[in-house]
């Protein structure tokens, strides 16, 4: 059992990370990013190319590609996304969908459909014993960065123009328009940190486990269960609520493999049901 928590709560970080930028897409521009898990492999397998096929460094490797996937997510916002809202903001499913599916052909096309895992040497020693479990020390040390990350990420929300705006578009658009704010480009920088912190997960989670294109769709379904756990609109919700399903995703696939989905997917019809704002949510909301 121990294991289980430990492994678990190393996993959720990432976990974590991985829902930020879905959680920040849905609170503010108020959609359900289908193309989100997209992102997720989009980071990993760059980071993985930039390392083994240019030589790059892993840290700069893992900066390029978690930038190139901030740029690709404000580029649907702006090319895709922001002309289908306005005519028909439910038709935005389908096409996230359909970019989704697009950018997985192009990343089977270029990087092909095997899965990859990148492989780091560090200094650091091989691991530490916490009570009766070995903890890789890169394993530890990855979780570090997603709490890091995580940290960097409520600094910018909360002590930044651009967080007050995203704050201010969240709670009242009509609102935030007259006092100067830019809608549209307030969605694009939104679009922007989602995909980041997308690419530095997915760039992130290749050193640990194989990455593969048709992956993607499991990343967004993970990143709305860790929403729907959490609560819609807090961060401090998502990296609970990535902590917590990191635990119950590892503990699953270990005790009960062959129905690990069914346990994930019937607690999160219990969270539907009994708590459907989630931990931290504040409940069912009306956009102005």
């Amino acid at each position: 059992m121990e294991d289980v928590l430990i492994y678990g709560l190393l996993r959720g970080g990432i976990f974590a990370m991985a829902a930020f930028g879905f959680n920040l897409v849905q609170g503010v521009i108020g959609i359900v990013n289908f193309a989100h898990g997209a992102l997720v492999v989009f980071g990993g397998l760059a980071t993985h190319y930039l390392v083994t096929r240019l030589g790059l460094p892993y840290l700069a490797s893992l900066a390029v590609a978690a930038l190139a996937t901030g740029v690709l997510a404000a580029v649907i916002q702006r090319v895709f996304i922001a002309r289908t809202f306005r005519l028909e903001p439910l038709m935005v499913l389908v096409q996230t969908f359909g970019i989704a599916t697009v950018i997985t052909e192009l990343g089977s096309m270029g990087w092909g459909t095997e899965e990859r895992l990148l492989r780091v040497k560090t200094d650091l020693p091989a691991g530490w014993q916490i009570g009766q479990t070995f903890v890789p020390s890169f394993d530890l040390l990855i979780f570090l960065t997603s709490l890091l990350s995580a940290g960097a990420l409520f600094v910018l929300l909360a002590r930044t123009p651009f967080g007050q705006a995203i704050r201010a578009c969240s709670d009242n658009r009509q609102s935030a328009q007259l006092n100067g704010i830019n809608l549209a480009r307030t969605f694009e920088r939104t679009m922007f940190f989602s995909g980041l912190w997308a690419g530095l997960a997915g760039g992130l989670f290749v050193t640990l486990s194989p990455l593969a294109p048709y992956m993607h769709f499991g990343w967004t379904v993970d990143a709305f269960l860790v929403v729907v756990i959490g609560g819609l609109g807090s961060m401090g919700g998502a990296l609970l609520g990535g902590l917590l399903f990191g635990v119950l995703n590892f503990g699953a696939s270990f005790y009960l493999p062959t129905v690990a989905p069914a346990v994930t997917f019937s607690v999160l019809l219990l969270f539907l049901i009994f708590r459907p704002q989630g931990l931290f949510g504040s409940g069912p909301t009306t956009r102005k």
